[in-house]
């Protein structure tokens, strides 16, 4: 199976407002799903047909509605009940704008975190392919990442952060790292504005420990480090609500490992899944059919 690993989950709810201003008052349409980035990557495991395994904390009644929600969609949960309250995040989505308010997360007490560690170790004795996504909660240091890498070196795994946290897991040795332009330009405090200036930089994460390097581009696809190096061109498509479509990457790349296809078809799978989340309403959302498309229009080519 596949192990998602959320510290800092989320009820997210998702505000759709066609003229979205401030100062104003609004009659909106409002969506409630189990959020966490990690708990978008368990949905959309589960909607290609992996079983899947969500651990991380989870506290209050937020938490006992994230928990009942995850059961009603079939996906195993194995979380660390937390003192704390989980935390709420909201997205209004406008014509043409996105704003995101989110929670910080409630604090996580030493002797939670040591729980939710020996946890974890048993649940790698389940799991290959271990993916773990997003911030993390107060209270649990930078490190705790690296250390999550460390134990799962005998596994793939996956790691889905920025910042401070991702610099200090590089250390751990994940098996693929997925920053964006971004997050690379902030982490390098450098613009990278060449194919051959964005793939140096990652380079130099790799250097620091990352087994291999999925680099997203937006629209312009993706680059692929490893033992070659790849460029992902991607079709134009519509986007209808990008919250999530990272996540969803992740989860069509743990597909393909799962499935032992070669690193093209993941490649394929990881930006098709991106893809169809973005162009659905839904957050951590696919359409097999639009997948089966789009993977047809994709290109992966071997540059270095």
């Amino acid at each position: 199976m596949i192990l998602t690993v959320t510290l800092n989950p989320a009820i997210d709810v998702r505000y759709e407002i066609s003229d979205f201003n401030i100062d104003k008052i609004f009659r909106a349409k409002s969506f409630k799903t189990p959020g966490g980035k990690g708990l978008n990557v368990s949905r959309v495991l589960n909607l290609l047909g992996n079983s899947v395994v969500a651990t991380g904390f989870l506290g209050g009644s937020n938490g006992t509605w994230i928990k009942n929600s995850l059961q009603n969609l079939n996906i195993n949960s194995s979380f660390i009940e937390s003192a704390s309250e989980t935390r709420n995040c909201i997205a209004i989505l406008g014509q043409e704008s996105q704003t995101e308010i989110l929670e910080p997360g409630a604090e996580i007490s030493e002797f939670e975190l040591k729980k939710f560690i020996d946890h974890y170790k048993n649940l790698l004795l389940e799991n290959e392919i271990i993916c773990i996504s997003g911030s993390l909660p107060k209270g649990i240091s930078g490190e705790t990442y690296k250390l999550l890498c460390e134990l799962g070196k005998n596994k793939k795994v996956i790691l889905d952060t920025s910042g401070a946290s991702l610099i200090e897991a590089l250390q751990g040795n994940p098996f693929l790292i997925k920053p964006n332009q971004e997050e690379l330009e902030a982490i390098l405090q450098t613009p990278l504005d060449t194919q051959e200036k964005l793939i140096k930089g990652a380079l130099t994460l790799r250097d620091k420990g990352a087994q291999n390097i999925l680099l997203s581009l937006g629209k312009n696809g993706a680059i692929y480090i490893g033992d070659d190096i790849y460029k992902i061109d991607i079709p134009k498509i519509q986007v209808i609500n990008p919250v999530g479509s990272g996540d969803s990457s992740v989860a069509g790349f743990a597909y393909g490992l799962k499935n032992n296809l070669p690193i093209e078809e993941i490649l394929k799978y990881s930006m098709a899944c991106g893809m169809s989340n973005a162009m659905s309403n839904e957050t951590g959302f696919i359409s097999l059919p639009v997948i089966e498309e789009l993977m047809k229009k994709i290109i992966v080519k071997k540059i270095g």
